[in-house]
Parts: structure tokens; C-alpha cells; sequence
């Protein structure tokens, strides 16, 4: 196209120009005005610079003939030259005007793309605002489902159990672990004596391990979970999956993730622990009186449902005042916690040891016969009168002393309340007392003639 604009058309205009002139001496006036055809030719296709030579060469030749014309035929003439030199300009101050919109609307229209650009990635951003708030109310809302499926227990290993599940929905890639004081998993002493996440995103380009230490796992990411700033455990999330890669993205989730963890085993914990302080007596570790009568309605219905016999027996230390009034009353805390030592290593895990009320102890013995019981706390009973108790109390020799117990033993006969069978082992606790003490009596049902315990 440019080769037509500056080479064909010009030469063609010039062409015709040399056949214009030589008609033009023959006939000035009708020849004249031919020359504006190929101006307008030249003009639109090649140019105004272009046009501008041919119009100058065809008004001077133009200029060179009025001299050979007449008057009337001069003045004729110059008036087409004039007129051909004022359409020129005119085009030409059109032609300017309409190159200045093309600039204006050219300009326009970047400012308008560049505008929309802006818009287009203003738009962008927002809807990136829109996916990040999207993905921060899936995570709140994970956050919350979790919580509300934990909600129900506070039982430490079911936790674990269930903060790995949910970790697993959370983060959805990979298999999790939840670990404590791992010794053995190097990935997790690593995170611990460094005190820093682990996130291997590829395995092939981590070089701090060795190919068997990573066995098959190609992405790997470790978060340490703490307790009150003290260390606790980790969480461990590892992938044999090409397509399942952690990135820091899945770093920052399982930092929040390994927090809320942190709190939620930590309140499972005081859980734990003031369940333990109300069920349990401050001084001797055993369980409380209110305990062990929920307890014991427990085991009553469960026995009679399953005809499984229990026993229950009410200890109470002889004399024990006389320890506080010769030794004073931290003697006799000493020596209750000496005494609960005792019982606790004698009975089974299964069966309810409680401090029933001061110097008073009670036991309730599951699936166990009167028999049973009663060889049971007799040997008990021998072990106390055998054991020499440490008192503290400031001597150059430290002061041991010997006590005895007196028991009672009641067994669970049908349609007995938990009032009851406590009634029947006082009794047989009081018969021991007042038999002269340091014995193992058993409940027996009274005499209706003398009414007396047998």
C-alpha cells in the first residue's frame, strides 16, 4: 500500500500532468480545471505534500500561460487558479481539523482503555477481597464446627481424635497426626528443640534429611502445639501425592489451627483437673463422700440390672483424736495421708475409695461377695495394726507411732437403697466399736426376739 502511495500515484500524477500541460497552451480555460481531478487524486492518496508539488507545478504553469491568452481568457484564468489554490487550503484546513479530532479521539480513547483497565483491575482485586473473605468465613466457619463437635467431651484422647479428623477437613490434603512428646518421629524433634514449624513443600529439594528419613512422603509440614507457652505436642501432616503439596499458605492455617489446639487441650486439661479437685478430698487424693454415694446408686442399679453382687465397707481409725491431741493436727493430716496411701495400694482401681468424713473411710467393692470382702479388709486391717506411722513433729529421733482400724461390712440384698446398705455398714461398723474395736464386723440382720447384731 505504501509502494501505491508514493510511487505508482505520484508517477501516474505525473503522467497525466505532462499530457494536462500540453493541452494546456491549446485550451487553458476548458484544460485548467482537469488538473483539480488529478490534485484530488494525488491529495487522497498520497498526501498533502504530494497533492501541495503537483497544485504548485499546475498553478505556475498556469501563471506562465495567462501570459499567452486574451483578457477576457486571463481573467477566467486567474480565477481558476485562485479557486484551485482555495480549495487546497480548504481542504487542507479540514483535513488538519479532522487529524486534531483523530489525535483528540485517539487520546480519548486510551484514557478511556487505560480507565477501564484501572476499572478491570479494580475489579480483579475485589473479587480476589471477595475470595479472601469468602475463604476467612469458611475458615471461622470450620473454626466453629469444630468447636461445636468437640463441644461434648473432654477427654483428652478423644480430642486427639477428633482434632485430627477435623484438621484433615480443615486443611483437606494430606493425612494428620497429632502428636505428643514423639521421641521417635525426627520431623517433630526437629520442629521441637528448634522451635520453629517444619514445611518441606517438595521432599526431592529439601536436603536436612536424609531420602530415608522421608520414605515416601514427597510434602511434608509440622506446627508444635503449646500449653501456657510450655511445649506439648505437634501437629504432623505429610502427602504422598504430587497433587497435594503444602505452602505457606497451609503454614498460616495450621498456626491458627495449632493455637486453637492449644487452648482446646488446655481447657480439656483444667476440665480434668477441677472435675478431679471436686470429686476428689483436698487432703488424702481419695474420692469425695458426695462421689462416692453418686457412685454407689450407679453400681446399685447396674448390680441389680445384672444380679452382680457389691459390698460396701465403713473404716474408721481408733482413737484417732488422740493423735491430734498429742501431736497436733498436721500429725494428724500426716497420718491420714499415710493411712489413704495404705488403702489405695490395697484396693482395686475398680472399686470407689472415699474419705467419707474426717476419720472415716468408705469402700464400695464391685462383683465382689461378703466373703470376699471380708478376707479382703481383714487382711487390710492387719497391714494398718502392723504399720508404724512417721509423725512430724521436731525431735532429734523421729516419732512412730502404731494405730489401729475398726470396719464394717454390708452386702447389697434386693430393693436396697444406697441409704440402706450405708445404714447396714455403720451398724456393723458400730458393733466392731463397741466389741472393743481393731475388727472386721459383718452385717447381719437383727434378731426380732433381741434385737441384737450378730
Amino acid at each position: 500500500m505504501d509502494i501505491v502511495k508514493t510511487v505508482i500515484i505520484p508517477v501516474f500524477s505525473g503522467i497525466c500532468f505532462i499530457i494536462w500541460v500540453f493541452f494546456l497552451f491549446q485550451y487553458p480555460i476548458l484544460v485548467f480545471p482537469i488538473i483539480f481531478l488529478v490534485f484530488l487524486i494525488m491529495y487522497i492518496f498520497s498526501g498533502s505534500v504530494f497533492g501541495g508539488v503537483l497544485l504548485a507545478f499546475a498553478v505556475s504553469a498556469g501563471v506562465f500561460t495567462i501570459a499567452t491568452t486574451g483578457t477576457f481568457n486571463k481573467f477566467l484564468l486567474i480565477f481558476e487558479i485562485l479557486w484551485i489554490i482555495v480549495v487546497f487550503i480548504s481542504i487542507e484546513k479540514y483535513r488538519q481539523l479532522w487529524i486534531s479530532e483523530k489525535i483528540k479521539l485517539k487520546v480519548e480513547h486510551e484514557v478511556l482503555d487505560r480507565d477501564i483497565t484501572l476499572i478491570q483491575s479494580s475489579i480483579t482485586d475485589n473479587e480476589n477481597q471477595i475470595n479472601a473473605i469468602n475463604q476467612k468465613m469458611q475458615i471461622f466457619q470450620s473454626f466453629e464446627q469444630m468447636i461445636n463437635s468437640i463441644e461434648n467431651t473432654m477427654d483428652e484422647k478423644e480430642l486427639i481424635k477428633l482434632l485430627e479428623n477435623l484438621t484433615k477437613q480443615f486443611i483437606s490434603k494430606g493425612r494428620w497426626n497429632i502428636k505428643r512428646h514423639s521421641s521417635k518421629d525426627i520431623f517433630v524433634n526437629y520442629s521441637k528443640f528448634n522451635k520453629v514449624p517444619l514445611l518441606i513443600t517438595n521432599t526431592k529439594e529439601d536436603r536436612r534429611f536424609t531420602e530415608t528419613d522421608y520414605k515416601n512422603t514427597i510434602s511434608l509440614v509440622v506446627v508444635p502445639i503449646e500449653i501456657e507457652n510450655n511445649y506439648w505436642g505437634a501437629i504432623k501432616g505429610y502427602s504422598t501425592d504430587k497433587k497435594e503439596l503444602f505452602d505457606d499458605y497451609d503454614l498460616r492455617l495450621l498456626s491458627i489451627l495449632a493455637s486453637l489446639i492449644g487452648l482446646i487441650l488446655n481447657n480439656a486439661m483444667l476440665f480434668k483437673k477441677v472435675e478431679s479437685l471436686a470429686i476428689t478430698d483436698g487432703l488424702t487424693g481419695l474420692y469425695t463422700r458426695t462421689h462416692f454415694i453418686e457412685r454407689l446408686q450407679e453400681e446399685i442399679e447396674r448390680a441389680k440390672t445384672n444380679s452382680i453382687p457389691i459390698s460396701i465397707a465403713m473404716i474408721d481409725i481408733d482413737y484417732f483424736k488422740k493423735v491430734n491431741d498429742t501431736y497436733g493436727h498436721l500429725a494428724g493430716d500426716t497420718f491420714l495421708k499415710q493411712l489413704s496411701n495404705i488403702l489405695r495400694r490395697r484396693f482395686r482401681s475398680v472399686d470407689v475409695l472415699a474419705r467419707y468424713g474426717g476419720e472415716e473411710f468408705a469402700v464400695l467393692m464391685y462383683h465382689t461377695t461378703i466373703q470376699e470382702s471380708y478376707k479382703i479388709l481383714e487382711e487390710v486391717r492387719k497391714m494398718v495394726e502392723d504399720e508404724k506411722f512417721f509423725m512430724p513433729i521436731e525431735s532429734y529421733r523421729p516419732i512412730q507411732i502404731r494405730k489401729t482400724i475398726s470396719i464394717g461390712i454390708a452386702e447389697l440384698s434386693t430393693e436396697e437403697t444406697p441409704d440402706e446398705l450405708i445404714k447396714k455398714a455403720d451398724d456393723a461398723l458400730y458393733s466392731a466399736k463397741e466389741n472393743g474395736r481393731n475388727q472386721t464386723c459383718i452385717y447381719k440382720e437383727k434378731n426380732e426376739k433381741d434385737n441384737i447384731l450378730f
